[in-house]
């Protein structure tokens, strides 16, 4: 989906003789030929695709050139956005206006659903959280990046119920500029130990939360306007050309590794030289394996309003894709119900309806490690502001994500209003937040 008038409307076009980075749609799918060629030497970023159309981030130095391939190629394009950074600026400064108005009524160690927070702020919540929740939280190192960063999972389980329990895996932030994922996995970890509700889930459940699967990547991008949209890892890669360096790390698990993603590092869709080549991909693997069993695994990244299931490199269904599709109706429908219909996710698997990609974790942890259970959940919008999302709209996304993982987490238990036994649901489950 292209952006609508709403977000061109806020677009301030570039001043005569400066070029900025800007956002193309090309008549053609992100699997033609040309497309795929410019994104492989890095030349573009594809930001989304359907069946006739992509639209694609060029920046300035090299638009002659990916202008001359287009047009050798006879494919039409035209700029629907002329100066990217210029949305960029406007989110920078929108969230320090935020920050100093909240800033003296929270203590440091607190966070908040209003603003998107850096990586010292969510380690010192993760802090905070591991320092007062007494047996409940173990906050467990997973690894180590390349610029000495913590890969951090935090697990949650009630020690005084004995099992057996489902185990959830929850994944965020493996891609750098979806700040809206981060935000998502620190929400729901919150309401495990803050809301009763969702601390009673811990007697059946055992939970494993990796906040931020990137943090090298994700601080990188608080970093400056231009860092904002990178996705990778910060990986030196050995080029001089700083567009080269790192390895988009759900391109790097080893399940049907290669399946449309690139050798070049120059390319967003680097897969690395080799399956598991880095350490937060080797760490969390590891601990994944060492966890065993696990029941539920979602990834959240971000945009599109999608619950994705395997798999990635074929078009083909998985084995069980009635349940799979069943389970994220549960999801579906719950947030359709909190936003008043506001809020429609679309389901299907990643390969039909996002093309073929291989080596994410979904398909991993489903193919490999055999959870039955596996998604991506592309989190709003579906394309107004893309990798932008306002702080606006944390609130309302993160309350609608949360209800809808519940009511998941419900179906799975037999727990709460979306047991498999029919239970009236309560009015409180039509709060909307702010």
């Amino acid at each position: 989906m292209f952006l609508t008038v709403a977000v061109l409307s806020l677009v301030v076009s570039c001043a005569l003789g400066d070029p900025s980075i800007q956002l193309w749609v090309v008549d053609a799918p992100k699997e033609s030929p040309a497309v795929e060629k410019l994104a492989d030497v890095g030349y573009i970023d594809v930001w989304s695709s359907n069946s006739t159309h992509a639209q694609i981030l060029v920046e300035p130095e090299v638009m002659p050139l990916v202008q001359q391939l287009l047009e050798e190629s006879q494919i039409n394009y035209w700029v629907e956005v002329e100066d990217v950074m210029s949305l960029v600026q406007q989110e920078r400064q929108f969230m320090k206006e935020v920050k100093e108005r909240t800033r003296r009524t929270r203590a440091a160690q607190q966070m908040d659903w209003n603003t998107y927070h850096n990586m010292d702020d969510i380690e010192g919540f993760i802090g905070w959280v591991n320092a007062t929740q007494g047996n409940l939280v173990r906050v467990l190192p997973a690894a180590t990046t390349a610029e000495g960063r913590r890969v951090l999972v935090v697990k949650l389980t009630d020690p005084n119920s004995p099992g057996p329990k489902k185990k959830i895996w929850i994944e965020g932030g493996i891609h750098a500029r979806e700040w809206i994922s981060p935000a998502v996995s620190t929400y729901i970890l919150n309401l495990l130990v803050t809301d009763e509700s969702w601390r009673d889930l811990l007697k059946v459940t055992e939970w494993y939360i990796v906040p931020v699967a990137n943090p090298d990547g994700y601080q990188y991008t608080f970093t400056s306007d231009r860092a904002r949209l990178w996705r990778k890892n910060r990986r030196d890669n050995g080029s001089p050309d700083g567009r080269c360096k790192g390895v988009d790390l759900n391109r790097n698990w080893n399940l049907k590794w290669g399946v449309g993603a690139s050798k070049n590092p120059c390319s967003e869709t680097y897969r690395g030289d080799s399956p598991f080549s880095e350490p937060e991909t080797r760490g969390l693997q590891a601990m994944m394996k060492e966890v065993g069993d696990i029941d539920l695994f979602i990834t959240f990244h971000s945009f599109g309003q999608t619950i994705l299931y395997p798999w990635g490199w074929t078009r083909n269904p998985p084995a069980n894709v009635k349940q799979l599709k069943n389970l994220a109706k549960k999801f579906a429908d719950t947030v359709r119900e909190m936003s008043r219909g506001e809020t429609e996710y679309e389901i299907g698997g990643s390969g039909p309806l996002y093309g073929l990609a291989s080596g994410a974790t979904d398909d991993w942890a489903y193919g490999a490690l055999g959870v039955p259970y596996s998604y991506t959940i592309e989190l709003p919008d579906q394309g107004q502001y893309q990798f932008l999302l306002p702080e606006s709209r944390i609130s309302s996304t993160v309350v609608e994500t949360a209800a809808g993982i519940k009511c998941m987490i419900g179906s799975l238990t037999n727990t709460g209003f979306c047991a498999a036994r029919r239970v009236r649901r309560p009015d409180i489950f039509w709060f909307r937040s702010s």
